[in-house]
């Protein structure tokens, strides 16, 4: 009778859904995911295995958790189908596994259940479809990569969201163009890789729009028109069209979190200088684009927006190295002429920065001991810290929307790479596959 009850019990605890556990950040806890169940017809077992570690890489990287090495014992422990109602504790309570995560293929589906062992509570999540095309699918493992983190601990990740960047390669065959420059979009860990904007040109620079609908609007520099100029385009509609009416060349946009302005670089005034152009709510720009900042003898580039779209960083040699400044956005009545603040004077060369969403850090680029590295300034305890080591140079950082993900790109004269990196972990993953130069990340919204 008492085992009976103690099944019964265990039966009824494993029905009810998973509690999320608070964040831990300072080290990952272990997670098993098993082999993906399949019945006896289904044969290409390496189709799955893929699906599996994209999976695996993506637990991974989002740093909460570490996915366990293969066990003969656990995996024998779960009991297909519905390993949910067939699990069996005692092998998990041995292993001390905090986290489980069963799969299993019925041919034209995913079903997926996920164990809190410790609290004896499970969740079954819907059906996910998937269509034997392993491009098509690892977008639904994404998806689900985020579920299993945003229900286990709490914070919602990034695996499903994409990047756009730019890929430079040589021109054999013309004459007057030794590289072209194309925009390409990759998932977050890199696959699925594919060019966006293709053209026998220059293309750098590009940028995610705020969500406005269900196609995703970017905008990037152009050089077709001989001067670098901003143009704005959508995965659907592909052919660019000019964001910014103004002459001279225009260079290195960034666009506030609200969509409502633009801040970019021009030399229509004869030097590089900072300027701004405000966009209503369909993204059409309203009046002319106004000079923001500007200093003697000097150039300015790379802004950034605070999350609540008033403060700008940026860089200026206007007081020897190039170094960041933070800036007030003044309101066109203002005539007062602009004061920027300096924010990092640890290191020379400080370059490319890129501020959180949450507004708490801004990371950039500086020369460190002959190497450029990524570096983080803390805006609560005012500290400039190193991210990044080894011998590689390496620019141009952007968040993700976590705040706990960084891209880079390396810089050398052949190949330049985009890697991600977690700013606990510190442990670079490389992202980029392929030829080409890889370059200027950004980060799709949520």
């Amino acid at each position: 009778m008492w085992k009976l009850a103690s099944l019964f019990l265990s039966l009824s605890l494993w029905a009810t859904d998973i509690e999320v556990a608070l964040p831990t950040r300072s080290s990952a806890v272990p997670i098993y995911v098993s082999a993906v169940h399949t019945d006896s017809q289904e044969s290409d077992w390496r189709y799955f295995d893929e699906l599996r570690s994209a999976l695996e890489f993506d637990l991974n990287v989002g740093g909460f958790c570490a996915v366990m090495d293969r066990s003969p014992t656990l995996e024998e422990s779960f009991h297909f189908p519905d390993a949910r109602a067939h699990f069996e504790m005692p092998p998990w309570e041995k292993a001390k596994v905090p986290f489980a995560v069963a799969i299993e293929s019925n041919r034209k589906s995913l079903q997926v259940t996920a164990f809190q062992i410790e609290k004896k509570a499970s969740k079954k999540y819907p059906e996910i479809p998937i269509t034997g095309r392993v491009e098509e699918d690892r977008r639904a493992i994404h998806k689900l990569a985020d579920l299993l983190q945003k229900d286990l601990f709490g914070v919602e990740g990034i695996a499903s969201l994409r990047v756009l960047y730019s890929q430079r390669v040589r021109n054999f065959d013309a004459k007057d163009l030794d590289w072209t420059s194309e925009i390409w979009m990759c998932d977050a860990d890199g696959g699925n890789a594919r060019a966006v904007i293709t053209k026998e040109g220059y293309c750098v620079c590009p940028m995610f729009l705020p969500k406005r609908g269900s196609d995703l609007e970017f905008f990037y520099v152009s050089y077709e028109q001989g001067q670098s100029k901003i143009f704005q385009a959508s995965l659907h509609h592909p052919k660019g069209k000019p964001m910014v009416s103004l002459r001279g060349n225009q260079a290195l946009p960034s666009i506030s979190p609200q969509g409502t302005q633009m801040a970019f670089i021009t030399d229509v005034a004869g030097r590089p200088d900072l300027f701004v152009q405000n966009f209503d709510g369909q993204g059409r720009s309203v009046g002319k684009a106004r000079q923001l900042f500007s200093a003697p003898r000097s150039t300015q580039a790379s802004p950034t927006y605070s999350p609540d779209g008033k403060k700008l960083a940026f860089v200026s040699d206007k007081d020897g190295p190039p170094r960041i400044y933070l800036l007030d956005i003044a309101s066109p009545k203002n005539t007062q002429k602009a004061r920027p603040e300096i924010l990092t004077k640890k290191n020379r060369e400080n370059t490319s920065p890129s501020w959180s969403p949450d507004g708490k850090k801004l990371a950039y680029s500086a020369k460190t001991e002959g190497v450029r590295q990524i570096w983080l300034y803390d805006f609560a305890t005012q500290e400039e810290v190193q991210l990044t080591s080894g011998p590689e140079n390496k620019e141009n950082p952007v968040w993700a929307p976590d705040n706990l993900h960084l891209i880079y790109n390396t810089e050398a004269e052949d190949t330049c790479e985009l890697y991600l990196i977690h700013v606990d972990n510190r442990e670079p993953y490389k992202m980029s596959k392929g030829p080409g130069q890889k370059r200027f990340a950004s980060w799709e919204s949520r």
